[in-house]
């Protein structure tokens, strides 16, 4: 995955991070939220690993290496076109011990092609196992519904309990989407030590730890939107993690789209929260580290932003 430098285009920006960290104690209860399932009534069994796609129908499917080793593993999910052709491909880390991970069909019906490859050296890997699978979903927000490898949450998560306390006397989505985005923009804070190792190469393969993010009360813009994504998701609201480019100087950035069903996806330019002096838009990195007004300002139409990936 690519090195998320979202931080260096605040620095353009002269933001500034301000705002103290908020540590509430929370009490972790089991909470009633979609999470992934391996039935192995559809299994597709390698030599070294399987993929369970009992629930394709939902968008997503569990992945895992069957026995522990030593090298590195990964996925490749690509849709390919009616000529068989490849359309984008995503391509993601495997843990390799053997323990399931989850990953969506975020690109709609069709039909995919699933590679696990194993490292042989350096840069160079093996195909281990290699599968088609026709995928027609139930519903096309299914697919932003559920934990996956970068949104990974259960029931116990902190995250998870704090979304259902903040919604609980919330009657619309639009109320819990406004509700726990303010949460997250007025309670955490960047964090540029961070941000710093992610462009000197000392996080390659990060994926954000939410209960880490969640006590921390700070994080990178990957960060922020897998614990947007999470909240959101846990309380039945779909929401991609969007992943691209930001101009001016083409910073790899992540941030959210939100469906909510009397108003669509809520994406970049969409007004989302007023602070009582300024619009945030819907990036939730730029919104808690900007108290000027050059966010609403500089994302305007959206046009700065150009998004390659959705999880």
């Amino acid at each position: 995955m690519k090195r998320l430098m979202c931080f260096v285009f605040l620095l353009v920006l002269v933001i500034s991070a301000s705002g103290s960290a908020v540590h509430a104690q929370v009490s972790v209860e089991p909470i009633a939220v979609a999470l992934p399932v391996a039935e192995k009534k559809i299994l597709y069994t390698g030599s070294k690993s399987e993929i369970d796609a009992s629930h394709k129908d939902m968008g997503y499917v569990t992945i895992r290496y069957l026995q522990a080793t030593s090298k590195k593993l990964k996925i490749k999910i690509t849709r390919l076109k009616s000529d068989g052709s490849e359309e984008t491909s995503y391509i993601y880390d495997l843990s390799n011990k053997p323990k399931k991970e989850t990953y969506s069909m975020s690109q709609g019906n069709g039909r995919y092609q699933i590679k696990v490859l194993e490292n042989i050296e350096g840069d160079r890997y093996a195909v281990v196992q290699n599968q088609n699978i026709d995928i027609t979903l139930k519903s096309k927000y299914d697919p932003f519904l559920a934990p996956i490898q970068y949104i990974n949450y259960t029931s116990t998560s902190k995250a998870v309990v704090k979304a259902k306390a903040l919604v609980k006397d919330r009657k619309t989505e639009y109320d819990k989407l406004r509700v726990i985005y303010r949460y997250i923009v007025t309670n955490y804070v960047y964090d540029y030590n961070k941000a710093d190792k992610v462009v000197k190469g000392q996080l390659n393969g990060y994926v954000p730890a939410l209960d880490t993010i969640y006590n921390s009360k700070k994080g990178i813009c990957f960060d922020y939107s897998s614990l947007l994504a999470a909240m959101l998701r846990s309380v039945g609201i779909p929401t991609k993690l969007v992943m691209g480019y930001v101009a001016p100087n083409n910073a790899y950035h992540a941030w959210n789209e939100v469906y909510i069903k009397d108003k669509g996806w809520i994406k970049i330019n969409s007004q989302i929260y007023f602070d009582g002096k300024n619009y945030s838009r819907m990036d939730s990195t730029f919104a808690a580290a900007n108290k000027s007004g050059k966010q609403t300002a500089f994302i305007g139409n959206g046009k700065n932003y150009a998004p390659v990936y959705q999880y």
